[in-house]
């Protein structure tokens, strides 16, 4: 290599270094602006009672009060069922909510299902008289549930509700009726920990055990008392307080992981940033004032959580919009933020299914009190129910009608339309196109 080249490649190389020593230096300025503001805006969230660490989140649970213990020895001896048991699990499920009988064959396979998962039953009856439910191990970061063992509560959950049928069909409603409601209570303990897989698995057992708890209760003559009590079991504003705290919880969590990885978390980075710790170096800047941006979305979606479904999907799509006009750069590393959308939906639906199930018992009281089902709605109120119920989809009354000396009331679910009752088991987008209503019949 000739003098003049080698020269050539010196220049090249003290370019390149002012470069990147100029670089360096923008970076570290940035990072210095935006660790500021991140601070005052970290200070100021203090000031204003805003939780910034998970721990403060965190259940306080004595030993002998947590009931995760004793769901956690029900996961140790809960034997799973292989495939086809699942799938005969689901298809029961699936049968209650149309409220069809239960074939003989399936009786026979779920026999033994039930019979080798009895103490599994029995623990989670326990669990349901303890007063908090705490998975985690009180290390720094609490746990949510594992999908493994979430997989595992939603069938022991379905073969405990599909037990209670079994009991009742042979004539031992008030026990059947007993384990379903104590079973209800141990779903609604689990999200104590309210992440929103805690949450999603907490609602797709408890309409399961809603399934069932129709199954046992449509077209059955039951004793008010029974009623009554199943009326204030069914209370939405409670299941909606729990909702709303997974949104705080996740942005508790994200604004602990999003701080994790601009101060070098090793575990952290170790999780979100696997083998590119350089370049999440290098963006921690941007990262900063990504921290800012995505706890402003959440304490949007914390705001709206707390609110009736029907006035939530309009804001919802305004949060869409947002999301997708977020600043480019903030897409480098992930926006840590997640969509609530899907969950507001299922949170409405079971709101809608308890709705209409409160509805038609109050309707069977009635009946049973005046020998004919009410006019309307409004005749329950304020005697059997404390309000007239609305439907989350809409804003407005469910409806109801009489037919052929039976009762129908139903919420007209997310496509608001009126489609005369009829629901679909498997809801496969935001917006069914048909068959959407969330429905209570009672001939």
């Amino acid at each position: 290599m000739n003098i003049k080249a080698k020269k050539v490649l010196v220049r090249i190389g003290l370019v390149l270094f002012v470069i990147i020593v100029l670089a360096l230096g923008v970076r570290a300025v940035f990072n210095f602006t935006t660790g500021r503001k991140l601070q005052a805006y970290l200070e100021k969230a203090k000031s204003e009672g805003v939780v910034i660490s998970l721990k403060d989140l965190a259940p306080g649970c004595d030993e002998s009060d947590n009931a995760a213990l004793l769901w956690k020895a029900a996961e140790a001896l809960f034997i799973t069922p292989d495939a086809e048991g699942k799938t005969l699990i689901n298809q029961t499920i699936e049968s209650f909510f149309y409220s069809r009988p239960l074939q003989e064959e399936s009786r026979l396979k779920l026999a033994p299902l039930i019979e080798k998962n009895r103490k599994v039953f029995e623990l989670i009856v326990e669990a349901a008289g303890r007063p908090c439910f705490r998975y985690g191990e009180g290390k720094k970061r609490p746990y949510f549930i594992e999908p493994s063992n979430a997989v595992k509560m939603i069938l022991a959950t379905r073969l405990l509700g599909i037990n209670t049928v079994l009991r009742a069909e042979a004539g031992q409603v008030p026990a059947a009726l007993d384990e379903l409601r104590q079973g209800m209570q141990f779903i609604r303990r689990t999200i104590d920990e309210p992440f929103v897989i805690n949450n999603l698995v907490a609602l797709s057992n408890m309409k399961s055990l809603l399934y069932c708890f129709g199954q046992i209760s449509k077209e059955r003559e039951m004793d008010l008392a029974i009623l009554s009590a199943w009326i204030k079991e069914l209370d939405t504003e409670a299941w909606r307080t729990k909702f709303w705290r997974c949104v705080e919880t996740e942005r508790a969590l994200s604004l602990e992981t999003g701080l994790g990885m601009v101060n070098g978390d090793k575990d952290i980075l170790r999780a979100e940033a696997g083998g590119h710790r350089l370049f999440y170096w290098l963006i921690r800047p941007i990262q900063k004032l990504q921290i800012i941006w995505v706890q402003d979305q959440f304490m949007e979606s914390k705001k709206i959580a707390s609110m009736p479904y029907y006035l939530i999907k309009a804001l919802t799509k305004e949060k869409q919009y947002m999301r997708e006009s977020a600043p480019w750069y903030f897409r480098l590393s992930g926006l840590l933020l997640p969509e609530f959308q899907s969950v507001f939906l299922k949170e409405a639906t079971w709101e809608a299914m308890m709705l209409t199930t409160k509805a038609g018992l109050a309707c069977k009281i009635h009946k049973n009190q005046t020998g004919h089902y009410p006019e309307n709605l409004d005749v329950l109120v304020p005697g059997i129910l404390d309000e007239a119920p609305i439907d989350p989809f809409t804003g407005k009354p469910l409806l109801y009608s009489l037919q052929d000396g039976g009762v129908l009331i139903y919420s007209v679910g997310s496509n608001e339309k009126d489609d005369q009752g009829r629901g679909t088991y498997q809801i496969t987008q935001l917006v069914m196109e048909k068959d959407d209503d969330w429905a209570w019949k009672e001939k």
